[in-house]
């Protein structure tokens, strides 16, 4: 098992790099710069805008702009989530609470699954 770890440790830098760069890519109208992919997606707002980038659909409700209450951050991504949800993405065992605490697999995940589902299934 500790060779799995191994190379787990040697990817996860470069999918953190690939993933931060396809994010930017997506929002990059929104005037948002993404310097550290955890910590950028914790309260929220990049997750929305990158969900109405993707949907090309409206936020359901209003957004926290500048959230500083940890659960005005959580409510945040977990629009994004339903705002995901809604145009047919399947997501396993993750919340806003998830990526609110920068639970880096499961961001990971989610972000794969973006990926795939916006980039790699669209072509």
């Amino acid at each position: 098992m500790s060779g799995l770890r191994k190379i787990d440790d040697q990817y996860t830098p470069l999918q953190i790099e690939v993933f931060t760069r396809w994010v930017q890519n997506h929002i990059r109208g929104s005037q948002i710069q993404i310097t550290d992919l955890f910590n950028d997606l914790k309260n929220g707002v990049v997750l929305v805008r990158l969900a109405e980038a993707l949907t090309k659909r409206q936020r359901p409700r209003k957004l926290a702009i500048k959230p500083t209450r940890v659960f005005e951050q959580v409510e945040n991504c977990d629009m994004a989530i339903e705002m995901f949800k809604a145009d047919g993405i399947r997501f396993e065992n993750i919340s806003g609470q998830d990526v609110n605490k920068t639970e880096t697999k499961l961001i990971l995940g989610l972000i794969w699954t973006l990926i795939l589902h916006y980039s790699v299934s669209a072509s």
